[in-house]
């Protein structure tokens, strides 16, 4: 088995020995859904959201969103930087085995769990509160894969600096509530005030979660949100490459 493929499945049986990290992934979401869809007025239409009910097209997209932040500022960067304060990647680096290969690995891995917990969400939400799958599958495979390349990103970018796992926790926390917020997670971008919501749409997971939402109420996505996720991802991978600490 090649080295990264072998490295890729030990990480995948060391997540999947995390209660916490599996549960947070992948029942986390479930448990959110459940919340959100037992609200009576999120299941009637509502104008804001072009008639569509909240349940249909913004709530599931808020919770693709939250498990890709848990893992992207949660899960991975504790992990690298608790590999960092063991020694891990220093014997790794002076190893066959170049500790490139370990960053390869756990970007590998939560893509992969985001995968299972998405698939998961779409499967128990048409099934518990007749969600339908995203209208326009092939815009919201694109905001998917771009939206887990830019948060997993950002998220080695925290790695790339933290000292510390408590550091990294702490870092990732201060990040991720912030953006959620600017982002439209409890105050939909449309609602606001003033230039805030304009500002919301273009951080990272603002333009993650309009990507998301447009593409599974059947809406295009629009290119310039592509384009502003292709950007974050290049821009937050080439300075964690440049700036991450081994040791």
């Amino acid at each position: 088995m090649p080295a990264l493929a072998k490295m890729t499945y030990v990480e995948a049986k060391l997540l999947l020995r995390d209660p916490a990290s599996a549960i947070m992934t992948l029942a986390f979401p479930l448990f959110l859904m459940t919340i959100f869809g037992i609200i009576p007025g999120f299941r009637k239409p509502f104008d804001g959201f072009n008639g569509q009910a909240v349940i249909d097209t913004f709530v599931p997209s808020v919770v693709v969103l939250v498990v890709l932040s848990i893992l992207a500022l949660s899960v991975m960067p504790v992990y690298l930087a608790t590999y960092r304060e063991r020694g891990v990647l220093r014997r790794l680096s002076a190893s066959p085995v170049h500790p490139v290969k370990l960053l390869a690995a756990q970007i590998a891995v939560n893509t992969l769990m985001a995968i299972a917990a998405v698939v998961l969400l779409v499967a128990f939400a048409g099934a518990a509160f007749d969600v339908s799958p995203p209208a326009d599958l092939g815009g919201f495979l694109l905001a998917f894969v771009l939206g887990t390349t830019t948060l997993l990103s950002l998220g080695m970018l925290v790695a790339a600096f933290a000292p510390s796992s408590k550091a990294a926790t702490a870092i990732g926390l201060i990040l991720m509530f912030p953006l959620m917020f600017l982002a439209g997670v409890w105050t939909p971008v449309e609602m606001l005030p003033g230039a805030l919501g304009a500002v919301g749409r273009a951080t990272p997971m603002g333009a993650v979660l309009q990507a998301l939402r447009d593409s599974w109420g059947g809406d295009p996505v629009q290119p310039w949100l592509l384009l502003l996720m292709a950007g974050y991802s290049v821009a937050f991978a080439a300075i964690s490459a440049k700036y991450f600490r081994w040791e």
